[in-house]
């Protein structure tokens, strides 16, 4: 059988589902600058969680010691076979920022450095389940502290985040149609019930599409009301949730459809054959193109076009167009796949 993507060399201990993730999500980082004491994880050691951290070297040593981890970390995930040994490297460099920093502790960054763990601890076995397990952990984990906080069912919390904090006017415009603080009530039972609900869902393979739908309604609203990403967060949060679909291991080309131009060009970085030429020689037109792209989405050099794209989008503040491409990439690629969902994916031969 022909190996699932070219993005990746072949290992057989992590499913490729879950290599080509974490390799998006490095590229992610690198071009964002979001690794550890970069971009908003804070710049160095300052008061660490574990005393001893604090007796390792100089500060600015023990920084430079960090980042080079992570950076070794990524480099061996990216360009050699130890996809794993990478992994490994990269989840403690993250996981070591918010210990030896206590400013810098943020579910975001954490979560990030977890994805790469998880892939580090990941095998034949387990598939793609400690990223699906971690992913229900991560929702009960903050629905059950929002439960335990009375601000959530009386709306208090929405409100400050909302209306005090930011001061979102389009959501200020919306509250003022209802009774004072009835519409930021509603909102934040309705994410303690989102919360919950993607928990649940998440501990079945077989619902984990119907999952990936109700995260979109919860975060989605959030990333525009607020204009913000979270740091590293949104984007490992998409590519968690990609490492648990199906990805075709091999791509057709219809010359009644397709662009030749196109396909060829992705024909040159398919060092395993995974598509197919087309045999035609029909006119190319910008209808072609698109239709392309989208039909040869899981192909990598897509994948890593799009998270190019999704880096420039975060960079410059673009989030409304991709919100859109989100979406679309959801309604395109994952909600077809709500029956074959429950199929565990496999190291490939």
């Amino acid at each position: 059988m022909r190996h699932l993507n070219p993005f990746y060399v072949r290992e057989k201990a992590v499913v490729p589902e879950l290599v080509l993730a974490v390799r998006a999500l490095a590229v992610y980082l690198l071009l964002t600058q979001e690794f550890p004491f970069n971009g908003n994880q804070g710049g160095g050691r300052f008061y660490p969680v574990i005393g001893l951290l604090a007796r390792i070297g100089t500060d600015e040593q023990f920084n430079m010691a960090v980042r080079l981890l992570f950076l070794a970390g990524t480099g061996m995930l990216l360009f050699s076979r130890f996809v794993r040994l990478g992994a490994l490297g990269a989840g403690l460099a993250f996981v070591m920022g918010p210990l030896s920093c206590q400013t810098c502790i943020s579910v975001a960054h954490l979560f990030t450095g977890c994805v790469f763990l998880c892939t580090a601890l990941s095998n034949d076995v387990t598939g793609t389940n400690l990223i699906r397990f971690q992913l229900a952990v991560l929702y009960l984990g903050a629905d059950l502290n929002k439960i335990s906080d009375t601000d959530w069912w009386t709306g208090a919390s929405i409100e400050t985040l909302l209306v005090t904090k930011h001061q979102i006017a389009s959501y200020m415009n919306a509250a003022s149609i209802f009774p004072p603080g009835f519409l930021s009530q509603i909102t934040g039972i309705g994410v303690i019930v989102l919360q919950m609900s993607i928990a649940i869902l998440l501990f079945f393979r077989k619902t984990v599409v119907y999952a990936t739908l109700l995260a979109l309604v919860l975060h989605l609203p959030m990333v525009l009301l607020m204009h913000m990403t979270f740091g590293p967060f949104l984007f490992a949060l998409v590519v968690a949730y990609g490492s648990l679909l199906s990805w075709p291991p091999s791509l057709a080309c219809d010359s009644r459809l397709h662009s030749n131009v196109l396909v060829k060009w992705l024909g040159i970085l398919d060092f395993n054959d995974q598509i197919s030429r087309c045999a035609g020689h029909e006119r190319d037109s910008p209808m072609r193109w698109l239709r392309t792209a989208l039909y040869f989405l899981p192909h990598p050099v897509i994948l890593l076009a799009l998270t190019v794209l999704t880096a420039a989008m975060v960079r410059y503040g673009k989030l409304l167009p991709l919100t859109i491409l989100t979406i679309a990439a959801f309604w395109m690629y994952v909600w077809p796949q709500r029956k074959s969902a429950a199929i565990e994916p496999r190291p490939v031969s």
